[in-house]
C-alpha cells in the first residue's frame, strides 16, 4: 500500500524547490542594473529589440513579457525573469537527478537547491544579462533529462531552442550529448521497441526537431524591419544576420591567445568551480571516480560535456586579467555537473553498505549538507544581495546633470552607453543629448539610429563593412559638422587619438571640451551645482555590499573626476604663481590662494570618498603645502607613502616640507629614501648635499 504522505512529498517538492529558489533569489533582487550588460539585456527587452551578436532572440522574446508585469521599476521586472530562470533550474535539477539518475529524492532536493547558493549562481540570478547563463544551464539540464529518458525528439528540439539563446555554450557542449546519445543507443538498439523502419525515420526526422528549436531566430530579421531604436548589427540582411549569428564583430581578439592566454584562463575556471559551492567541486571529482566504473558510458559523456566546455572556453576566450570575471558568466552552466556528480556519487556511496544502516548514514549526510547550504546561503545573501544596488544607475544620471541641451555626449565605456540607450529609449529621458558611444561609431546602425533619433544631427554615412571605419576621423566630421552642438566627453582625458589638440573642463562627471583655438572657460558655479546635487544613493552605508567590479569601475570614477577638478584649479594657481612680478597686485595672490584652496577642497573631498588612493593623499598634501600649512602638508604625504610603499614623489615632497619646517634629520632621511628608490631623482641628490654639506645631516 502506497505512503499517503510520501505521494504528497513527491508532488510538491518541486513547488518548494522552485518557490524556495525564486524567493531567496527575489530578497535580493536587483531593482535597476548591474554594471554588466543588464542595461542593454533590459531595454532590449522592454523595447523588443536586438542585443548585441547573436542577438539572444529566445530570452529577449520571454523578457519582453515580463516588461509587461505590473510589478516595480521597469528593469526589476526584467531581473525578475532572471529569478525565475534560477528557480527552474533548481527544479530541472532535481527532476534529473532524481528521475534519470536515481538519486534519492532529499538529497536531490538539497543538491537542486545548492544551485540558487552559488558564488557566482547567486548574483546571476539578480539581474537582467546574468539570467542568459541561467536560461543556458535549464536548457543543458532539459537536453540531459531528455537524452537519458532516451527520447531524442525532444532532446533535439530543445538543442536548437538553445541555439535561439546562447548557442556557443551549447555547442561547446555537443561532444558530450553525441556521446551520451551513442551509448545509450548502443545499449538499446531499438529504442521504445521500434522496429528498424521506424527507427531511420524518427532520425531522418530529427533535424527537422531541431531546425523547429532554432526558428525562434526568424525573430531578428522580422523584428530589424521595424528599425528599434536598439537594432545591434541591423540584422534585416541575409549578410547581416549571418555577420550577427556568427559573432564576426568579435572575431579578431577571441580565439587568438595562444597557450600563454588558455593556462591562466583555465585556472580561473579551477578556482571559480572550487569556490562556487565551497568545495563541492573535491565531491564532484569523487563523485566521477566513484561512478566510473559502474556507469563509464554516462560518466564519459555527462563528463565531456563539462570538460569540452571548460576546454573550449578557455581556448576561445583571449580576455585581459582585469576582465577574468567574464569567466564567471560563461562558465555558469557547466556548475551543473558539480552538483551532478556530488549528488550521484554520494548516492551511490551511501547505497554500500546494508539497507539498515543507510537510514543512519543519509541523515547524517542530510544534516551536514543541510548546515552547509544553510552557512552558503546566508554567505551569499549578506555578501551579494543587489537590493539597493543603484550606483550604475544613479552614476549615468549624475553625468547627465552636468549636460546642457543638445549637446554632443561622447561616451566609451558599456557602463555608460547602454544605460544612455536605457534612459533615452525607455524612460524618455535627456532625449534632447546625442549620446555617442565612440567604439560603437564604426557600426552603421548605431550611426543610422543616431540620424533617425535626432532629426537634426548630422551623421557619417561610409557603406563599408563594420570594423573598417575609423574612429577618429568620424568623431572629428561629427564635430565640426554639428557646430550648434557643445562638445561633451564620459571621461576626463583624451587618449584615443580623436580630437588632438582638445582641452577639457569638468563638470561633474562630464568633460567640456573645447577645441583648438577655443579657450577654455570653467563655469565654478555650474561645475559645483553638478557636485553637490549628485544622488549617491547608499554609498559608504556599510551594512550594504558593494562588489570590487562596481568600486573599481563605477564608484572610483566619482573621485577621479572631483580629483580632476582640484587639478585644474591647482594647475591655473601653479600657472598664475608663475607669472607673479614686481608689479603683480595683491588681489594677483588672493586669486592664487583662492584656486589652491579650491584645489584643496576637491582633492581632500576625493581622498575622504576614497580613503584608500595614495594619490588623493598626496594631492591633498601639496593644496596644504601650496597654503602654507606646511606641518599638515606632513600628515598627507606621510599617509601617501603608507598607502603606496614606493612613492617617490610623495617622499621627496615630504623631505622638501620637513625642510622648511628645518626637521633636518627627518628631512635628510627622506631625501636618502628618495635616492634608495630612484637615484637619478631631480634635486634629491642637491637636497642630501646642502644638510649634509651645511651640517645639518649626518650622511648614513
Amino acid at each position: 500500500m502506497e505512503n499517503p504522505s510520501s505521494d504528497w512529498f513527491e508532488k510538491l517538492t518541486p513547488s518548494f524547490i522552485f518557490l524556495l529558489a525564486f524567493g531567496f533569489a527575489l530578497a535580493g533582487l536587483n531593482p535597476t542594473f548591474f554594471l554588466n550588460d543588464s542595461p542593454e539585456t533590459v531595454t532590449a527587452c522592454l523595447t523588443f529589440g536586438i542585443p548585441h551578436p547573436p542577438g539572444y532572440p529566445l530570452h529577449t522574446m520571454i523578457g519582453h513579457f515580463f516588461s509587461s508585469l505590473p510589478v516595480g521599476h521597469l528593469p526589476f521586472r526584467i531581473n525578475l525573469f532572471s529569478a525565475v530562470l534560477a528557480g527552474a533550474v533548481c527544479v530541472f535539477l532535481f527532476f534529473l537527478l532524481k528521475d534519470r539518475l536515481s538519486v534519492a529524492p532529499r538529497l536531490a532536493l538539497l543538491f537542486s537547491l545548492f544551485w540558487i547558493a552559488g558564488t557566482s549562481a547567486y548574483p546571476a540570478s539578480l539581474s537582467a544579462k546574468t539570467g542568459i547563463y541561467h536560461l543556458t544551464a535549464l536548457f543543458l539540464l532539459a537536453v540531459l533529462w531528455a537524452i537519458l529518458g532516451k527520447r531524442i525528439g525532444l532532446a533535439v528540439f530543445f538543442l536548437g531552442l538553445s541555439f535561439a539563446n546562447h548557442w556557443m555554450s551549447m555547442v561547446a557542449f555537443l561532444p558530450g550529448f553525441f556521446l551520451l546519445a551513442y551509448f545509450l543507443k548502443k545499449e538499446n538498439p531499438s529504442l521504445e521497441g521500434e522496429s528498424l523502419g521506424q527507427e531511420r525515420v524518427r532520425f531522418l526526422i530529427l533535424p527537422a526537431f531541431f531546425v523547429l528549436g532554432l526558428s525562434v531566430y526568424i525573430l531578428l530579421p522580422l523584428r530589424a524591419h521595424f528599425n528599434p531604436w536598439l537594432d545591434w548589427g541591423d540584422p534585416s540582411t541575409w549578410h547581416n544576420f549571418v555577420f550577427n549569428f556568427l559573432r564576426r564583430q568579435y572575431s579578431g581578439p577571441e580565439g587568438a591567445g595562444g597557450p600563454a592566454a588558455w593556462v591562466p584562463q583555465w585556472r580561473e575556471y579551477l578556482k571559480t568551480a572550487f569556490l562556487e559551492f565551497n568545495g563541492l567541486f573535491l565531491l564532484a571529482l569523487f563523485g566521477v571516480v566513484k561512478l566510473f566504473f559502474r556507469h563509464r558510458d554516462r560518466i564519459l559523456g555527462l563528463g565531456l560535456s563539462w570538460v569540452s566546455l571548460v576546454g573550449i572556453t578557455g581556448i576561445y576566450l583571449n580576455l585581459p586579467k582585469d576582465q577574468y570575471y567574464l569567466i564567471n558568466d560563461y562558465s555558469l552552466s557547466s556548475h551543473v555537473f558539480i552538483l551532478i556528480f556530488s549528488a550521484w556519487g554520494l548516492e551511490v556511496l551511501l547505497s554500500e553498505g546494508s539497507p539498515e544502516s543507510r537510514g543512519k548514514r543519509e541523515r547524517l549526510v542530510v544534516g551536514a549538507l543541510v548546515i552547509l547550504l544553510v552557512w552558503l546561503g546566508v554567505s551569499r545573501y549578506s555578501q551579494d544581495r543587489q537590493t539597493d544596488y543603484t550606483f550604475t544607475y544613479d552614476y549615468v544620471l549624475n553625468g547627465f546633470k552636468g549636460l546642457p541641451r543638445n549637446a554632443l555626449y561622447y561616451c566609451k565605456g558599456d557602463s555608460v552607453v547602454f544605460p544612455s540607450w536605457y534612459f533615452q529609449w525607455v524612460e524618455g529621458k535627456r532625449t534632447d543629448l546625442a549620446v555617442v558611444g565612440v567604439d560603437g561609431i564604426p557600426m552603421e546602425w548605431v550611426r543610422k539610429n543616431l540620424a533617425l533619433f535626432h532629426k537634426d544631427l548630422q551623421v557619417p554615412f561610409t557603406g563599408k563593412p563594420v570594423g573598417v571605419e575609423s574612429i577618429p576621423p568620424m568623431v572629428d566630421w561629427m564635430v565640426k559638422r554639428n557646430p550648434n552642438r557643445e562638445l561633451y566627453f564620459s571621461y576626463n582625458k583624451i587618449e584615443d587619438g580623436t580630437l588632438p589638440g582638445t582641452r577639457l573642463v569638468l563638470y561633474g562627471l562630464t568633460s567640456k571640451g573645447f577645441l583648438p583655438g577655443q579657450e577654455p572657460v570653467l563655469d565654478e558655479g555650474r561645475a559645483l551645482f553638478c557636485w553637490n546635487h549628485l544622488r549617491l544613493r547608499h554609498l559608504g552605508e556599510k551594512w550594504f555590499p558593494l562588489d570590487t567590479r562596481t568600486f573599481d569601475n563605477v564608484v572610483r570614477d566619482y573621485a577621479i573626476f572631483r580629483n580632476s577638478l582640484g587639478v585644474y584649479f591647482e594647475d591655473r594657481a601653479d600657472d598664475a604663481k608663475a607669472r607673479l612680478n614686481p608689479k603683480s597686485k595683491a588681489e594677483d595672490l588672493l586669486k592664487i590662494h583662492s584656486d589652491y584652496q579650491k584645489s584643496y577642497d576637491h582633492f581632500s573631498w576625493a581622498q575622504r570618498f576614497i580613503p584608500g588612493e595614495a594619490q588623493y593623499a598626496y594631492n591633498t598634501g601639496n593644496s596644504l603645502f601650496h597654503l602654507g600649512k606646511i606641518d599638515e602638508s606632513v600628515v598627507w604625504y606621510e599617509k601617501a607613502t603608507q598607502l603606496k610603499k614606493d612613492y617617490t614623489i610623495a617622499y621627496f615632497n615630504w623631505a622638501v616640507a620637513d625642510l622648511q619646517l628645518q626637521r633636518h634629520a627627518e628631512s635628510g632621511r627622506l631625501f636618502e629614501k628618495v635616492l634608495d628608490l630612484d637615484p637619478k631623482y631631480p634635486n634629491a641628490q642637491g637636497g642630501l648635499d646642502y644638510l649634509v654639506k651645511n651640517g645639518l645631516y649626518l650622511k648614513h
